[in-house]
């Protein structure tokens, strides 16, 4: 009887260890096979206003441009733009390697039934500054395009 008990254990221990081997390597194959920080979905970036120009009227600036193509996703089209100004007083000299400290200075609805469309923004001038100005395309999801072309004027 002390043989068959002593086998038992055995047989026992053997199946044990069988099991916990079974379950660690489904548990290893399981796994998504890639180890990383997870990934928030792809969002599809705002197309940039490529074509931003402006003309002085008086002491005002007036900038136009062209609404960009929507994105591909109808759903996700042009919500509308920010019109960023840096200014620095032009006695302060000028700083060729120093950041343009850009403040957004308005928003404006897009309207993208006709692609063409022509945008405008004016603001008045003061004299004595140098002005940067530039655009930023909103979507409708939130994702910002890049910086539009810069327009700069000294007054």
């Amino acid at each position: 009887m002390f043989i068959h008990k002593n086998l038992l254990c055995r047989a026992l221990k053997h199946c044990l260890i069988l099991q916990l081997t079974a379950i660690m390597v489904t548990v290893c194959l399981s796994g998504c096979g890639k180890k990383g920080p997870p990934v928030p979905p792809r969002q599809t970036v705002a197309p940039a206003v490529k074509d931003l120009s402006s003309n002085i009227d008086g002491d005002m600036i007036v900038m136009t441009w062209t609404v960009p193509d929507e994105m591909k996703d109808k759903s996700a089209g042009i919500k509308g733009f920010v019109v960023h100004r840096a200014k620095q007083k032009i006695s302060d000299g000028d700083c060729r390697n120093c950041p343009v400290n850009f403040k957004p200075v308005a928003e404006i609805p897009a309207e993208t039934k006709i692609p063409a469309k022509k945008m405008k923004y004016a603001e008045p001038l003061e004299k004595g500054y140098k002005y940067v100005f530039k655009v930023i395309v909103i979507s409708n999801t939130g994702t910002d395009s890049s910086d539009s072309n810069y327009v700069e004027v000294v007054y």
